[in-house]
């Protein structure tokens, strides 16, 4: 049986070395790789706290001068605002920002060329890419001095879970593109002396991988915890089933993927500390984070313009998450798609700060069940409303390989046979309705995208837009 108590200071090592790097080696670091971090982390900081009011003329300054930025550098978006009969004068509200068309991703495969700010040198620019989850990986260009932004709002968010630079943190990460490969048994000196993360990737992990990280932790104990959300389910899981409890961690910061119902309450108590849910994008870094309130996700609003375009497709409230990068002059996003779909939250944190709210994260438009009168089903809901109270079932994806045929992959779980999979076909019938023509097959295991990212839908077509959305 697994404690259900908070994780106490007296569980974690004791490390004198960390406010060392905390004061020292990490503030000289930054100043030589990254020397607006210092600047940007002060005004980030002051910034949380401004009143609405002032927190909107800021988004409207910033706006501003991205999109005259963008209308003198950038052909696409001088093409783009002629089309539309717009100059940047046009735009002198947060509601005049409807007025610009929606970048998507394919316009930025389309036409990077002309999406890279001519002003810009190659010198103060690098280039970055998407871990591709769709099976489309996008590259874009961020500036030095951007990145040295993002660094410094992700550590204003880190610090809402209890995290600063020294401490020592497990980061169970599917993305080869932040972490490289798995540390050694024993971390070199960078990560001694200034990363200080115990890495895991969770793409592809091994019983043996596990038990060897599990190690690294018993010798390190960070007390921090930074993961795929369901590859820190999967740990957890592991642990349990191994009977493993001196695990334990202060706090969880998850990001990448959607927690779905009771995996935020089962990590808690499997690992004594709170979850503290993020929502981001390799684009444009933190998007929102979970305060120690819990009530929503905060935007980080004085770096990101967010909007949730309401649609009469989706469901009241819901809308597509269109993103306006502030700060990014190399090459501007302005109102990009991502494909996510979310919702605004219209009451004010006790936590005082100002930064607006967003709901929880509904999952990509990509992840529904396409049927053959056109209705979307989303995969996150029968996840929610159909499988998720089953015990017999660990892990499930649904493949679908045209509009009538659908593939239930089942990792099974302790108990599961015929009688699971007639419950399954009886849950889902409801949402797939007579004309899908229904496969439950098991499977060992479900793997990871290869940004180390798990995909709940696989459809045939992946880029067309809801027609109807079942509730």
């Amino acid at each position: 049986m697994i404690a259900t108590t908070q994780a106490t200071p007296s569980q974690f090592k004791s490390d004198p070395t960390a406010g060392f790097v905390r004061k020292v080696i990490h503030p000289l670091w930054a100043k030589r790789t990254h020397p607006a971090y210092a600047r940007y982390l002060r005004e980030f900081e002051r910034n949380q706290y401004l009143h609405p009011d002032e927190l909107r003329d800021l988004q409207m300054r910033r706006l501003r001068q991205q999109l005259v930025h963008a209308y003198r550098y950038v052909p696409f978006y001088r093409l783009r605002m002629a089309e539309a009969g717009l100059t940047p004068l046009d735009i002198q509200t947060h509601e005049d920002l409807r007025l610009l068309p929606i970048l998507t991703k394919r316009d930025i495969q389309d036409h990077q060329d002309v999406l890279i700010a001519s002003n810009v040198p190659m010198s103060k620019r690098e280039r970055n890419q998407t871990g591709g989850s769709t099976g489309s990986p996008l590259q874009f260009y961020v500036d030095r001095e951007r990145f040295d932004s993002r660094m410094a709002s992700t550590a204003r968010h880190d610090s809402w879970a209890g995290w600063r630079p020294g401490d020592w943190t497990a980061w169970l990460w599917g993305s080869l593109l932040d972490t490289g490969e798995n540390l050694p048994a024993t971390p070199p000196w960078r990560q001694k002396f200034l990363y200080r993360k115990l890495i895991l990737n969770t793409a592809s992990v091994t019983e043996e991988g596990m038990l060897q990280y599990i190690n690294l932790l018993r010798r390190y104990r960070p007390k921090y915890m930074v993961a795929y959300a369901q590859g820190a389910v999967l740990f957890a899981d592991f642990c349990r089933d191994q009977g493993i409890d001196d695990i334990r961690f202060e706090s969880m910061i998850l990001s990448a993927e959607m927690l779905l119902p009771g995996q935020r309450d089962m990590l808690e108590e499997t690992f004594g500390g709170k979850v503290f849910n993020r929502y981001g994008c390799r684009e444009v870094s933190v998007i929102a984070s979970e305060c120690e309130y819990h009530t929503g996700l905060h935007v980080n609003a004085d770096a990101l313009l967010v909007e949730v375009e309401p649609s009469p497709n989706l469901p009241p409230g819901m809308g597509r998450v269109l993103i306006t990068d502030l700060l990014n002059r190399s090459m501007p996003l302005i109102r990009y798609e991502i494909g996510d779909m979310a919702s605004l939250e219209l009451t004010q944190c006790p936590c005082g700060r100002s930064l607006p709210l967003l709901g929880p994260i509904e999952g990509r438009l990509t992840d529904f069940l396409k049927l053959p009168s056109q209705k979307l089903v989303s995969g996150v809901a029968l996840l929610t409303f159909v499988v998720a109270h089953l015990r017999e079932v660990r892990q499930v994806q649904f493949i679908q390989r045209d509009p009538t045929h659908v593939t239930l992959k089942v990792v099974a779980g302790l108990g599961y046979g015929a009688h699971t999979e007639q419950e399954l076909r009886q849950r889902l019938r409801p949402y797939l309705g007579e004309q899908i023509d229904l496969t439950i097959a098991t499977t060992d295991h479900i793997a990871a995208e290869p940004s180390g990212k798990y995909r709940y839908v696989k459809r045939w077509d992946d880029n067309v837009a809801p027609t109807r959305v079942a509730n």
